[in-house]
């Protein structure tokens, strides 16, 4: 596979500027959707030293929340989830506290329960950025709300193009919003995952079958009045009906809708996935059919 053209751009304001770690943000050239989406990649410190490895990557889906809704309003997308981690670890290695204050987009309001700026453990930091290769699109919501699995999955199809990544261990995770996007593109793409973390999340539970043998392990607050965890528990007790061999259910008995920053605070959670890979020669890209694609430079 040659590298596609990637299409490098400028956020537009100054919260992804990083010293210690490469992350910088892209247009999606082509997508089987009607659009692309804006992106940031970061890559471990090693990947250009280490030349013949091949890296295990995680793609995060944002919340609503942290969607753009006007110009350079990416920086919204880099308040919680994986984006921050990378930020925190930027931070940690520059002698500072691992931790962010990024503003919301204009003209919103702090939600009560905001943990943005709850610091991440130097652990986690250290463990992600230098592990796996992050991709984080910024969804646009002038192309409407929610997650669209067949533009994610092309946009996967191009970062595989144009980096070292080891196709066997390809992770999806969001919340909210991104925890339905979650489960949505794995059923979209039920070869391509070898694990996937949705967070605060829900989905079809009639649809449980397709991806029961994905490794799975769900987050929700008991306490969450946004997306309600029985959501998450009735896909739950749909894997475990059909003998889906390994989902785990985490819930939090003090915590609302913002129950991701503390899930995504354990390295427990990381070396879960870390250690997950799809079969030993199975290797499957699921990849939308370049006929179906269309040219988003310019969209």
């Amino acid at each position: 596979m040659s590298p596609t053209k990637q299409v490098r751009i400028d956020p537009g304001h100054p919260y992804a500027e990083t010293k210690h770690i490469s992350f910088e943000f892209y247009k999606q050239t082509r997508s089987a959707s009607a659009f692309g989406y804006e992106y940031f990649v970061s890559l471990p410190q090693a990947y250009d030293a280490e030349t013949g490895k091949r890296w295990p990557l995680v793609l995060f889906l944002h919340g609503a929340g942290e969607s753009q809704r006007g110009k350079n309003e990416s920086y919204a997308t880099l308040r919680h989830g994986v984006p921050k981690v990378i930020l925190c670890y930027d931070r940690l290695k520059d002698g500072q506290e691992p931790k962010v204050d990024i503003p919301l987009r204009s003209g919103r309001r702090v939600p009560k329960e905001d943990l943005s700026t709850t610091p991440v453990p130097p652990s986690v930091c250290e463990f992600v950025a230098e592990r796996f290769i992050t991709v984080t699109p910024s969804l646009n919501m002038q192309y409407g709300y929610g997650w669209n699995a067949p533009a994610l999955s092309s946009l996967l199809d191009e970062v595989i193009q144009d980096y070292r990544v080891d196709i066997r261990r390809v992770h999806a995770t969001g919340f909210s919003m991104g925890g339905y996007g979650t489960w949505e593109l794995a059923q979209h793409s039920p070869k391509r995952f070898a694990s996937v973390v949705p967070i605060c999340g829900g989905v079809e539970p009639l649809l449980a079958l397709n991806i029961k043998h994905i490794p799975q392990w769900i987050h929700h607050g008991e306490r969450d009045d946004i997306i309600s965890i029985s959501q998450s528990k009735q896909m739950y007790d749909a894997l475990q009906k059909i003998g889906a061999p390994e989902v785990k259910f985490s819930k939090y008995p003090s915590l609302g809708h913002d129950c991701w920053t503390e899930a995504y605070n354990q390295l427990e959670l990381w070396e879960w996935m870390m250690d997950k890979s799809l079969p030993e020669g199975s290797g499957e890209v699921q990849r939308e059919a370049a006929k179906n694609k269309t040219n988003v430079e310019r969209i």
